[in-house]
Order: C-alpha cells, then sequence, then structure tokens
C-alpha cells in the first residue's frame, strides 16, 4: 500500500495515509539473488537482486509470512540502478574538493543508464529532423522505446519507435548538431 502504484488516479502510498487498503493484483517479478549477509537475533541483513517493479518492504512481509513470525524492513538502500552503482559514486565533499575538469572526469555518458534499450542510428537529414523535434520514418520494425545516436556516434535522445516512424521524446542536444556539417 505504500507504494507509487495508483488506484483510479490516486497513489496507493495517499490511500494508505488515509488508513485505507484495496486489493492489489499480484506482479511478476524476478529475483535473481537473495543473499543473507548478517544474522542478528531477529534481525536479518539481506542483498537483493532484483528486476524493476520489486517492492522490497512487500518482499520482506512474504518472507515473514513464509517464516511465521512475520517481517518489516528497519532500513532499505539502493546501491544500483541498471548499469549506475553506488561503489561508482562520488561523494558531495569529494566533488567540491576537485575543479571543473575533475569533476568532468567523473561524470559517466547520458546513455549509460540506458543500455537495456535498443539503439537506433540516424543519417545525416534523419539526424537533423529528430533534432528538431520531428518524427522521422524508420526503415526498421522496431518497436518501443529507443537509444537515438547521430552520425558522430553522439547520444541524442529518446524517442519511441513503431509503425514506421521514430517520434522524439527527450533530446539531448546542442545547437550544432541539427545542422551537422559536410
Amino acid at each position: 500500500m505504500h507504494s507509487a502504484l495508483k488506484r483510479e488516479g490516486t497513489p496507493l502510498y495517499v490511500l494508505a495515509r488515509r488508513g485505507e487498503t484495496v486489493e492489489r493484483e499480484p506482479r511478476h517479478i524476478d529475483i535473481k539473488l537473495l543473499e543473507v549477509i548478517e544474522y542478528e537475533s531477529e534481525s536479518f541483513l539481506v542483498d537483493v537482486v532484483c528486476t524493476k517493479g520489486t517492492y522490497i518492504r512487500t518482499l520482506a512481509e512474504d518472507i515473514g509470512a513464509a517464516l511465521g513470525c512475520g517481517a518489516h524492513l528497519t532500513e532499505l538502500r539502493r546501491t544500483a540502478t541498471g548499469a549506475l552503482k553506488v561503489d561508482e559514486a562520488a561523494t558531495l565533499d569529494r566533488l567540491e574538493g576537485l575543479g571543473e575538469e575533475g569533476r568532468d572526469a567523473l561524470l559517466v555518458p547520458a546513455d549509460r543508464m540506458l543500455g537495456g534499450l535498443p539503439r537506433c542510428d540516424l543519417d545525416t537529414d534523419q539526424q537533423r529532423r529528430f533534432l528538431c523535434g520531428q518524427t522521422v520514418p524508420l526503415a526498421s520494425p522496431a518497436e518501443g522505446l529507443q537509444r537515438v545516436y547521430g552520425i558522430d556516434g553522439n547520444f541524442l535522445g529518446l524517442a519511441e519507435a513503431g509503425a514506421g516512424m521514430l517520434i522524439p521524446r527527450r533530446l539531448l542536444s546542442d545547437a550544432n548538431q541539427a545542422a551537422p556539417s559536410g
């Protein structure tokens, strides 16, 4: 009940705060790893690797129900999302101690977190149209959200592909990319 999923337009957490409970349909998820890291008396520290849409609070409740004793979370920490991992992150203190060049060196490419999406490469005319926010004809039968790259291999943004068209959704560009030279 304490999730952002919506019931008739209202997030479940809003209903929960009102003291309301509604039936929720089960969701298919994959738990790729569930490992007990520490055990103390009545407390466990576990590492979970799972697919999106997994509610760890619900997983804890389910584990408690299976053990016949009940369970809840006392702490939740996300250590990775997609290709981004917290142990590769820089603290604010570290960033403050660096100059602009040092901070830039720590930045990861914007498309790194989108590696699970199909890649779509555009030619010069398609790139120009895409960066102007126009729908681009697409020869590929691909459908769904796509990572879009220009003629120089730079990440341009995200688009929805379907029915032979590529529809821009989020653009990352500067004015020079819309009118490539050559």
